[in-house]
């Protein structure tokens, strides 16, 4: 089963330090040892959002993230998982699990 993993975080507390990056590398090289990775990316800061909606035929178009909140979204994952229960160790792994938060959400198969 498909699930998609959003990670969230403080943004000021991200840190492209060379030992961040080996823990990302190191849980990379985890999932494709798995075969689990379908795809993923990690995401531009907030400050690049720009949000879209549409109301009564009119768009609107705002500078910045969706929710102004202190954590946001940095970055997603779609990984194939035998179960949930996979699904949660593969989040437990992830590097953001000690300082951020991985929402697991399975993927809508339509038929």
């Amino acid at each position: 089963m498909k699930y998609v993993f959003l990670l969230y975080n403080i943004e000021s507390e991200e840190l492209a330090s060379p030992e961040a990056m080996a823990e990302w590398g190191t849980y990379e090289e985890y999932l494709a040892h798995q075969q689990a990775k379908i795809t993923g990316a990690a995401l531009q800061p907030t400050a690049t959002a720009t949000t879209v909606s549409v109301r009564d035929g009119e768009t609107l178009i705002t500078d910045g993230p969706f929710a102004d909140t202190k954590e946001h979204l940095g970055g997603f994952y779609v990984l194939e998982c035998a179960d949930l229960d996979q699904a949660i160790e593969f989040a437990r792994r992830n590097p953001w699990a000690p300082t951020g938060h991985i929402e697991i959400r399975p993927v809508f198969g339509y038929s």
